[in-house]
């Protein structure tokens, strides 16, 4: 695959999470030079990375965001994620330990529907991802954008690690594979000599504001709106009484909590157990609902002591309550939170992907085309791949009107579809949605991407 330029063009992707990876790996997959920028100090994977923890010489391991994931049937996305389990990547979770958890009654799903989860956590897949790059760049924050040359073919972009900062290369064409405001911000410093926007349709699409809120103020935004979450990751000596053979359940009707797994179990259906150093210790992940993250929201990457105190607490004290243990019966060993700032999307942009030929640039992600899954960040990927190899490649493209098909797309902001649950949808199964949400007691500030690896 050569440009006219007679050289093989180089593509940057920003942002290493499922998309972006898939992405990278797609286009270096067709001839092309696909760069993968990712802020993860240990991995990449984004909100599919696993968390590993020491403690007084112990060592534990957390899937602290996706939890498992589901694929509509005949979609490109399930052939991809048949491949990862073929690969050893991806195992099948049964569907009798997996379902739903109501006053301490445990219902497990049975809809034929095929769970997969990271064997020995989901660094493995992320790693395999980054690995189909031509090259990942990490840990690398790319934090200006800047055109060079004319508009279309002519237009290539040098990056920087900020204004006036580190340069990182030039490129034929910049994908911004990541949201929040970090992505605006590097949007925002792609400006023409006279001040102008360089790349004013991938910019304005990747307007944010953040914060869960009812679906009638939703309809009125013109813009992404990212809800947040509370991931306790915690540890115990003694295994819980859980019930039925429970590792993981979406729970229903708790204001506090969404989700409980066993990481422990879960991960024996994959890979040797990987999540600790051995024995009776289980380890433990807990999600927050959208609201009780909102309503106990700081700093991401400075938790005060009292308010992680406080949601340690809260959180415990109400999974125990929702699996119906004895309150305090969860005595752990070891105990961390982490604040998704930016957990799910709670609107779609109704387009595959954002493409722009003019200014060469685009930007994909499960906000897209929604609602917010492994699934929906893949296919966008894919959708973006295809335009742009047809961008590039037009005589030997998979699809030569991907590029014009995706460059009419008119982005339409709207509440996302479907069932989602606070982690998000599960494409061909029904999960316990978010149900209505409430206003906020107070207007609340914006929050960061919460999804870098490790």
């Amino acid at each position: 695959h050569n440009s006219s330029m007679g050289s093989v063009p180089r593509i940057a992707v920003v942002g290493g999470g499922v998309s972006g990876l898939v992405l990278g790996k797609e286009l270096a997959s067709r001839g092309l030079h696909a760069t993968v920028f990712d802020t993860g100090e240990h991995a990449c994977g984004g909100r599919a990375s696993s968390r590993e923890a020491a403690d007084k010489g112990r060592h534990f391991s957390f899937d602290h965001s996706t939890q498992y994931m589901t694929c509509t049937k005949g979609s490109r996305f399930e052939s991809m994620a048949r491949e990862w389990a073929k690969e050893g990547l991806l195992a099948e979770w049964p569907a009798d330990r997996v379902g739903t958890l109501k006053d301490g009654s445990f219902t497990p799903f049975d809809d034929g529907v095929v769970r997969y989860i990271g064997a020995g956590g989901l660094r493995p897949l992320a790693d395999f991802l980054a690995e189909g790059s031509t090259e990942v760049v990490r840990p690398q924050w790319v934090g200006a954008m800047t055109p060079v040359g004319g508009e279309g073919p002519k237009r290539r972009w040098e990056l920087a690690s900020g204004p006036r900062g580190k340069p990182l290369g030039t490129f034929d064409f910049v994908a911004i594979s990541h949201n929040g405001k970090c992505a605006l911000r590097l949007a925002e410093t792609a400006k023409l000599q006279d001040g102008s926007p360089a790349a004013a349709k991938t910019r304005a699409s990747l307007q944010c504001a953040f914060g869960v809120r009812p679906t009638e103020e939703l309809k009125k935004q013109r813009k992404l709106i990212l809800s947040s979450v509370w991931a306790l990751m915690f540890a115990v000596d003694k295994p819980l009484n859980t019930k039925d053979n429970m590792e993981g359940a979406h729970i229903v009707g708790s204001e506090v909590v969404s989700w409980a797994s066993n990481i422990t179990a879960k991960r024996r259906h994959g890979k040797d157990r990987t999540d600790i150093d051995g024995g009776d210790t289980q380890c433990w992940v807990v999600h927050s609902t959208p609201q009780f993250a909102r309503d106990n929201k700081c700093p991401q990457e400075a938790i005060p002591k009292s308010v992680a105190d406080s949601v340690i607490a809260a959180m415990t004290r109400e999974f125990e309550r929702c699996a119906g243990l004895e309150p305090g019966s969860v005595k752990p060993v070891f105990t961390k939170v982490q604040l998704w700032g930016a957990a799910n999307p709670l609107t779609a942009a109704s387009v595959p992907a954002v493409f722009d030929s003019e200014t060469r640039t685009g930007a994909c992600g499960d906000w897209c085309q929604g609602p917010p899954s492994v699934e929906a960040a893949a296919e966008s990927a894919l959708a973006l791949a295809d335009a742009i190899e047809a961008t590039f490649c037009p005589t030997t493209a998979r699809d030569p009107a991907a590029a014009g098909r995706l460059d009419d797309a008119k982005v339409k902001w709207a509440p996302c579809s479907g069932d989602a649950a606070a982690l998000g949808a599960f494409p061909g199964t029904n999960v316990p949605s978010m149900g209505e949400i409430t206003a906020a007691p107070q207007r609340e500030g914006g929050g960061g991407r919460g999804g870098r690896g490790g």
